[in-house]
């Protein structure tokens, strides 16, 4: 009778928990798109270890005394282990994927910067000399003040001092929110960057999911002058009419 409970119901019990604790990190993780190919190794072949170590233990009933304890220390630190085993590789696979990211970030702050202050620095020397954007290369920094939240990456949102360098810019009379974009065909339009920008960062997404910062670029442009009046803006003119609503993070939508 001793041995029964031994060799059978203490592996079983043992090997209960074990399982109970896989269920836990199942449904821990339920919401969670995809498991990393590490963490669904460990959690599948958790299960196999179980099922194997208890077997070990079954059958180590028939063997001699010294070699059936060995098989069952072997069987029950083996379903311990496995029961941890997915919990253990997880943390460690999120602790690797939370350096990755944190060195990621800093590299985005550093280009950031470094972009800012090369900006900054043409925007100084442009006003200067008088040398105006291209309609080309004043898109391309609607794009970057657009762009300056880095929140999303817990980074500091830098579109204040962004959109200052645009007003000031507009300002300096460097950045023309009419300068006409060349067409991407001969026989299509040009538009003016205001509308370009709307085609290219809001226009396909409106009205329900709205980059908040594209939004606000959209409507320093039109504050400080640019001219929606022609049809190439009637989306534009429509969208401007409309009742933002907030939505979560970093959009918005319009009503």
């Amino acid at each position: 009778m001793n041995r029964v409970v031994v060799y059978f119901l203490l592996p079983f019990v043992v090997a209960v928990a074990s399982v109970i604790s896989l269920i836990l990190f199942w449904l821990n993780d339920l919401l969670r798109p995809s498991w990393p190919a590490p963490v669904s190794v460990a959690f599948g072949g958790a299960l196999i270890a179980i099922l194997l170590a208890c077997g070990v233990a079954f059958g180590a009933v028939s063997r001699t005394r010294r070699v059936r304890r060995s098989l069952l220390a072997v069987a029950l630190v083996v379903i311990v282990a496995a029961g941890f085993a997915p919990w253990v590789v997880d943390f460690f696979v999120r602790g690797q994927q939370q350096a990755a990211e944190q060195v990621a970030g800093a590299d985005a702050e550093m280009q950031f910067q470094s972009d800012y202050l090369d900006r900054s620095d043409d925007v100084d020397d442009r006003i200067a000399n008088k040398k105006p954007y291209t309609a080309q290369e004043a898109l391309d920094f609607l794009d970057f003040a657009a762009s300056a939240d880095l929140s999303w990456r817990s980074l500091p949102d830098h579109t204040p001092e962004a959109f200052t360098l645009v007003e000031q810019a507009i300002a300096g009379g460097i950045l023309d929110p009419n300068a006409l974009v060349p067409p991407p065909t001969a026989d299509s339009p040009a538009v003016t960057v205001t509308v370009a920008f709307y085609d290219k960062r809001i226009r396909p997404s409106s009205p329900s999911t709205i980059e908040k910062h594209a939004w606000d670029v959209l409507q320093i442009l039109v504050a400080k002058g640019a001219d929606v009046s022609s049809p190439d803006a009637t989306q534009l003119r429509a969208d401007l009419a409309k009742t933002v609503v907030l939505g979560t993070g970093r959009y918005i939508s319009l009503k």
